[in-house]
């Protein structure tokens, strides 16, 4: 069978063979078995090392894949020259890991996924931008996406001011936020409740299109963090490792 598949995670085995975990376009987070790869001369090195985006001829046992080719379609390499983006892309990676599962692909996460990494690859956009972008997203993706329509109770669209209940999903306007414990809550702006709702609601053509003024990046940042964390119910020891090497 053939796949086209992006490569999260290697792991090494035996002298010269690996296990990848490849997100799939059809088959959704699959393991494969990729022999002799660390062999100097190999013909599937380069494509067996994390952040390879290739098109993968794999052998199917019964839902036990191991590679027999593949051809290179972007190789994000380059990313470990900068410990800061490479550090990013390995939290994109392990968020990957933890929500995909097998037989069950989505062409979005996908998509987002490998945008993310392109725009890492270029360098051009802030980290922390699309950091944000990724964790919201990816979660909205997947069915976590929070009830941004307006205030849940009485349905303001926008205020000076709202409350952006972060465990519940839900917007609260000042009026109607009442007396509820403030610990999974952030107060938003409406320029930040424009960022969340353009990363969480756009058309994903137009995603990275979103340019995010620099006084907002750490606050937003804040915002999808916590939301991630929230929602998941997962800390993340890469995402740790990010803030230990970010730079500025």
């Amino acid at each position: 069978m053939t796949l086209k598949g992006l490569v999260l995670r290697e792991r090494s085995y035996g002298e010269n063979d690996k296990f990848l975990d490849i997100l799939t376009d059809k088959a959704g987070l699959i393991e494969v078995s990729a022999k002799g790869v660390k062999k100097p001369n190999s013909k599937n090195a380069s494509v067996s090392q994390c952040f390879c985006y290739a098109e993968y001829c794999l052998n199917d046992s019964g839902g036990r894949y191991s590679l027999n080719s593949a051809e290179p379609i972007r190789m994000f390499y380059d990313l470990s020259r900068d410990i800061e983006r490479f550090a990013l892309a390995n939290y994109f990676a392990e968020m990957l890991l933890y929500i995909a599962t097998q037989e069950a692909p989505n062409n979005e996460v996908m998509r987002l996924a490998l945008n993310s990494l392109h725009f890492l690859s270029l360098g051009n956009r802030e980290p922390l931008a699309l950091k944000s972008i990724f964790e919201l997203r990816l979660l909205s993706e997947i069915g976590l996406i929070p009830n941004l329509i307006g205030c849940c109770e009485c349905l303001k669209y926008s205020a000076q001011q709202m409350q952006f209940d972060l465990k519940a999903g839900r917007l609260y306007c000042e009026d109607c936020f009442g007396s509820r414990d403030l610990h999974d809550v952030e107060v938003v702006d409406a320029r930040l409740l424009h960022y969340i709702r353009y990363i969480a609601l756009t058309d994903m053509k137009k995603l990275f299109n979103l340019i995010i003024q620099r006084e907002y990046l750490v606050p937003l940042n804040n915002i999808t963090e916590r939301y991630a964390e929230l929602q998941l119910d997962r800390r993340f020891s890469t995402l740790d490792f990010f803030k230990s090497v970010m730079i500025g």
